[in-house]
């Protein structure tokens, strides 16, 4: 957005009461953010939800002088301002029923068009919440996906250190303005985030990571997101919150099952008890999404070494992804059915087959 337009939508955010649907509304209206700020008088009046009130507000308005600095400290900031008219707004966000007005950018902000999944959970995770948030980002990350989560303390900050450890991308959406790191131990880790993902608030400079902030940021993780998976969360969890707001927005919802007795554990299969999908595997997860994706990921064939021997990988040779009996995989080889159960027995430990009901098997 041009510079004069761009001013002119940060001194509509300015005015108290004209919040993101108004200025929808009003810009809807006029066209654009400028053409709101020159509109007469009596003609902002009889827009929906602007009174006598509200209109002189408008009319007053914050000092350009204000909102021009701000604009010059997220250049100096190597930071972009990028609004809900602008092409590169992320496309997903856009569909979101409060998608923000706009967005301060720190870092690749062509990373905000890429196909992504939110991993979320409490900040004093277990070791297996660990593992699982560190493996699942790393799968989606390799994958192609962009992870994107809140940077805080504990599994969000496992999501980000995952993707980056495969030199894959990551967003991380902050409570706070993108000029304040919170918690600071993250602030060396944005520098990297920032080469491959983005750093992003739809809070303006210097605003504090207060408590209220981050329930709003939430609708953003998972609005960017086509699915959010929840690794470990309590029953009051934040990233209970933020699946929620995935359900709102018609997004999918992972959870990560987890003891019964563990109270880190209690969020997650609450979510599964309502529906959520229980998480398993990041390819499981993929197969999910992968129809829906901007774009779909090509299947990877892999070849794996299942060290064989002479007599099992000549039994394997006589079986298929069809279903074959077992008396049938008898017949076709030259040994009794005892040695011929012993080797489907050994080629099932080494995941070479896999054994359905009625004594049936198939290649895995």
């Amino acid at each position: 957005m041009e510079r004069d337009q761009l001013t002119a939508l940060l001194t509509l955010l300015r005015v108290s009461g004209m919040g993101p649907a108004r200025i929808r509304t009003a810009v809807s209206a006029y066209k654009t953010p400028l053409g709101v700020l020159d509109a007469p008088f009596n003609d902002l009046c009889r827009l929906e939800g602007i009174d006598l009130k509200l209109a002189r507000s408008i009319k007053d308005g914050p000092p350009s002088s204000s909102v021009s600095e701000e604009i010059d400290r997220t250049r100096d900031l190597g930071a972009t301002i990028l609004t809900l008219w602008d092409k590169g707004y992320p496309p997903l966000l856009k569909k979101i029923y409060d998608a923000p007005i706009l967005l301060y950018v720190r870092g690749a902000v062509a990373s905000l068009e890429n196909d992504s999944v939110a991993v979320v959970g409490t900040r004093k995770p277990t070791p297996y919440g660990t593992k699982i948030a560190t493996e699942l980002a790393q799968g989606l990350a390799s994958s192609g996906l962009t992870v994107v989560s809140g940077l805080a303390s504990g599994i969000d900050t496992h999501a980000h250190k995952g993707a980056l450890s495969v030199k894959g991308g990551t967003v991380a959406v902050l409570g706070s303005g993108i000029d304040i790191i919170y918690p600071s131990a993250n602030r060396k880790m944005t520098g990297q985030i920032e080469e491959s993902g983005a750093i992003i608030s739809e809070f303006p400079l210097g605003a504090k990571p207060d408590a209220p902030n981050f329930p709003k940021r939430n609708r953003i993780i998972s609005g960017l997101s086509h699915a959010t998976v929840v690794v470990e969360a309590g029953n009051r969890s934040g990233a209970i919150l933020t699946a929620l707001d995935a359900v709102d927005q018609d997004r999918d919802v992972f959870a990560v099952p987890g003891r019964l007795t563990d109270p880190k554990s209690l969020g997650c299969l609450r979510l599964i008890r309502n529906g959520a999908i229980p998480y398993h595997s990041v390819q499981h997860l993929l197969d999910i999404l992968n129809p829906r994706l901007g774009r779909p990921l090509k299947p990877i064939q892999k070849e794996m070494d299942l060290h064989l021997t002479k007599e099992e990988s000549a039994l394997f040779k006589k079986i298929s992804g069809d279903p074959k009996h077992v008396d049938d995989i008898v017949a076709e080889v030259d040994s009794d059915p005892s040695t011929v159960l012993t080797l489907l027995l050994d080629l099932e430990l080494k995941g070479a087959v896999v054994q359905l009901s009625g004594k049936q098997y198939v290649r895995a």
